[in-house]
């Protein structure tokens, strides 16, 4: 480290005692016998020389695109055939699939359909919007057999005995409905036909409220 050498006169003189001070000490310190050793400072070594490694020379990439080879050429045209084929033979699968289904079609309804395919509704869904063409509608026995309900006199006539014993034996209209196994409806329609005066069971007292204790 290099130290600091001011150039300014004034600062130079100001540090006069400071050094009249030091010569006194050094004057004493070898009238008494000491002796000053002057040691060698640092040395200067240069750092050893770095030989750089001459510059490589610059690699050209040529990027121009290459023709294909004739190889190439015949390996990509074999993959597309083969792509046509495979994407030809599904074509004919489905048409066949369709034609197969349209006849299908003709006389059965859906659920006929997914019987024999083994296919889903949404799979023959799909197939008959392809095709155009639509199954048969199933026959909605259900919706034809409806109609109005006819009261049954000589039952009715065993349930509202039945209603009377369950009131002679003090139980409540809910339990009676439960033991018949009948909706309020129909207990409703026995009590006015067979005019019954099935009184309806009162609520019990409430429960007593106490001040919370603090």
């Amino acid at each position: 480290m290099n130290a600091y050498i001011s150039t300014d006169l004034n600062m130079v003189k100001a540090l006069d005692p400071d050094r009249h001070a030091l010569a006194l000490k050094m004057e004493a310190f070898l009238n008494k016998g000491g002796t000053i050793e002057v040691l060698q400072g640092p040395s200067f070594v240069p750092p050893p020389v770095r030989h750089e490694p001459p510059p490589r020379a610059k690699v050209v990439i040529d990027t121009t695109p290459k023709p294909p080879t004739a190889a190439a050429v015949r390996q990509r045209t074999k993959r597309q055939q083969e792509r046509a084929e495979r994407s030809a033979e599904r074509a004919k699968e489905r048409y066949a699939l369709v034609e197969h289904t349209r006849k299908l079609a003709e006389s059965m309804t859906y659920a006929q359909a997914m019987e024999a395919t083994g296919k889903s509704r949404k799979v023959l869904t799909a197939i008959a919007l392809e095709g155009g063409f639509s199954f048969q509608t199933a026959a909605q026995i259900g919706y034809q057999n409806l109609r109005a309900h006819q009261a049954d006199d000589a039952q009715d006539a065993k349930d509202c005995e039945r209603i009377k014993a369950f009131l002679e034996v003090g139980l409540s209209r809910t339990q009676a409905m439960n033991q018949m196994g009948i909706r309020f409806a129909r207990f409703n329609r026995l009590l006015v036909k067979g005019n019954i005066d099935y009184p309806k069971r009162k609520a019990g007292p409430h429960p007593a409220l106490f001040a919370k204790q603090q």
